[in-house]
C-alpha cells in the first residue's frame, strides 16, 4: 500500500522505433507536485525541439513514486499504458537477448 506521499507525477516521453513502426517510453523527472512536471515538460519539449531525433510525446502522468522507480527504460509492455493507439501505432516488445 502506498501513502499519499508517495503519489506524484513524471514525465513521459514517447518514442518512434526505427523501422518497426512501434513506440517505447520512459517516465522522468518525478516529482510530488503537478504544477512543477508541468513546467519540467515545458522544458523538456524546448529541449528536445530542435535535436534531430524528437519525442512523439511528451505529457505528464500521474505515477507513484515505487512505480516511477522500478519502470525500466524504454518500455514497450503490452500492459503499461501507452500513447500508441493515440499516434496510430503498434507498441513494440523488446528485441530479445542473444
Amino acid at each position: 500500500m502506498t501513502s499519499d506521499d508517495d503519489q506524484g507525477w513524471a514525465v513521459r516521453l514517447d518514442w518512434p522505433v526505427a523501422r518497426r513502426d512501434g513506440v517505447r517510453h520512459e517516465f522522468t523527472q518525478f516529482t510530488p507536485s503537478l504544477r512543477r512536471a508541468l513546467r519540467r515538460a515545458v522544458g523538456t519539449r524546448r529541449y528536445w525541439a530542435t535535436g534531430p531525433v524528437r519525442p512523439l510525446a511528451v505529457t505528464v502522468v500521474p505515477i507513484g513514486r515505487a512505480e516511477y522507480d522500478a519502470h525500466g527504460r524504454e518500455c514497450a509492455s503490452l500492459t503499461c499504458p501507452t500513447m500508441a493507439p493515440l499516434l496510430g501505432m503498434a507498441a513494440v516488445a523488446p528485441a530479445p537477448l542473444p
